[in-house]
């Protein structure tokens, strides 16, 4: 049975994925909503590299497929040699084998065929030159493949598809860039990482400071004494994994100074696929003095109902200090810290530090 996609329904679909976009959040959802509209079972919005899939977002019955694809547990993907990755527009299986091709191909018949899919509707999302975002549309064995009309349907939506792809990347850098103005009006380092803790490209760290207790080698963040790299290394994996949390490090400087590496997970699904951060690494002087953040308290208490001292320990945390730091500053106990920022978390409609510090950005 043939299936031709629905121009409503797709133009429903891509709304959801464009929502997604702009809440940076809710990519799975939008992507079933997407994927049944465009008659699929399947859908995976994913960032390739030239031979690879660097990572993806899943609709929840890809997610098996997807794991071992990226595990190394498939044949090889022939796509990959086939597809014309610049074609601005949805391509599907015919345009790039014929029948003959596709019967005898280890990718579709050993992987795809197995997992209950077979036929695909792909288009480049964004374009890059060494890597590229895609969105891959993969439909049940016995519906058939893809034909000339559905792709007219689907072509039908790629400006709102592109215009996704853009908002999603602006949002979830400017929501790092907030996060980085924040913690950076301490005046200390910000170092920004990807899903895979690697150092983005441009950025510095302890460059004229041979007493800085961490250098950047090869998109990596070193401790400059080896025996503290386990520490490091741990703060940086507890940001970037799911669920996220705040990693610390103590470290020791060559001068015998204290810093607190404190790394930010940085809210919003998807920022792997779009190559945004993923964490902000902040290293502290743990006894230099810091400077209060230039925010107006009293319109944050009046906007969130926060007693005086629930706004102190907010704008303390998003000034990079840890709760043992806070109730030192303020002078309160520990547990009375950790119950005013309780309190915070809970009337400013947040879960996590990461996300009230996020929050504080926007304000």
């Amino acid at each position: 049975m043939q299936t031709i996609v629905s121009i409503a329904g797709i133009r429903a679909g891509a709304d959801d994925l464009v929502s997604a976009a702009l809440l940076a959040e809710g990519w799975e959802e939008a992507l079933v909503n997407f994927t049944r509209a465009a008659a699929a079972r399947d859908a995976v919005l994913m960032r390739n590299g030239p031979h690879r899939m660097v990572s993806a977002v899943t609709t929840p019955e890809a997610a098996a497929g997807v794991a071992d694809y990226a595990a190394g547990r498939t044949p090889p993907n022939s796509r990959y040699l086939r597809i014309k990755v610049h074609d601005p527009a949805f391509r599907i299986d015919h345009d790039d084998y014929s029948d003959d091709e596709l019967a005898r191909d280890p990718f579709y018949q050993e992987f795809l065929r197995p997992h209950g899919v077979f036929w695909h509707a792909n288009t480049i999302l964004a374009p890059g030159p060494d890597e590229y975002i895609e969105l891959s549309l993969k439909r049940r064995v016995d519906l058939g493949p893809y034909q000339p009309a559905d792709k007219i349907a689907l072509n039908s939506v790629l400006p709102e598809l592109h215009a996704a792809a853009r908002i999603a990347k602006g949002v979830l850098d400017a929501e790092a860039r907030g996060m980085a103005w924040l913690l950076g009006r301490r005046g200390d380092p910000i170092i920004e990482l990807d899903h895979r803790g690697r150092v983005l490209p441009g950025q510095t760290a302890g460059e004229g400071n041979p007493a800085c207790p961490v250098r950047i080698l090869r998109q990596r963040l070193v401790a400059s004494d080896r025996a503290a790299q386990l520490m490091v290394d741990r703060a940086v994996a507890g940001a970037i994994v799911q669920p996220a949390r705040l990693g610390l490090a103590a470290l020791t400087g060559a001068d015998g100074r204290r810093y607190l590496l404190q790394v930010h997970p940085v809210p919003g699904r998807a920022r792997d696929v779009f190559s945004s951060a993923a964490a902000l690494a902040l290293l502290i002087e743990r006894d230099r003095v810091p400077g209060m953040l230039r925010i107006a308290l009293p319109g944050l208490r009046s906007a969130y109902g926060l007693t005086e001292q629930e706004a102190n320990v907010a704008v303390l945390l998003a000034e990079g200090l840890d709760i043992n730091a806070i109730a030192a500053r303020l002078g309160i106990r520990l547990n009375t810290a950790r119950s005013y920022l309780k309190d915070a978390l809970q009337k400013t409609g947040t879960t996590r530090q990461a996300e009230l510090v996020a929050l504080l950005a926007r304000i």
